[in-house]
């Protein structure tokens, strides 16, 4: 009978799971194991989305002086050598197609000059314009 209990433990020292298992102290596996699966976690989860970037803010009345002042006064209340934009009876749309294409003869075009951004906020600042 001895020699049946001397050859068990023999095969239950041999295995590595088994000793391991008798080496460990209890709870200690466990808690090994969630602080291990936790950083593997961390280190492999995908970072949060970055917040997509801000377009920058057009200073309209900036665009306007360095774009269209030459031509139209006052920020576009008043004549100039181009006509008064306040109060234009264009539609939205057009005034956007007169910025990016101009006008042949009269008004050069600014729509390889200026953002589509841009032209849409001189276009929206011109249409808000007081007829006065």
């Amino acid at each position: 009978m001895k020699r049946a209990t001397n050859n068990t433990w023999r095969r239950v020292l041999s295995s590595g799971v088994c000793l391991t298992a008798l080496l460990t102290p209890l709870g200690h596996s466990s808690a090994l194991a969630a602080d291990e699966a936790s950083s593997t976690d961390a280190a492999t989860a995908p970072a949060a989305p970055a917040a997509p970037p801000e377009k920058p803010k057009i200073d309209v009345r900036k665009l306007f002086a360095m774009n269209c002042s030459w031509c139209h006064d006052g920020y576009g209340m008043h004549a100039g050598k181009g006509p008064k934009l306040a109060g234009t009876t264009m539609s939205h749309e057009q005034v956007y197609l007169r910025i990016e294409k101009g006008k042949s003869g009269a008004m050069p075009g600014y729509g390889k000059v200026l953002s589509k951004d841009q032209i849409q906020v001189l276009a929206d600042y011109i249409k808000a314009l007081p007829s006065e």
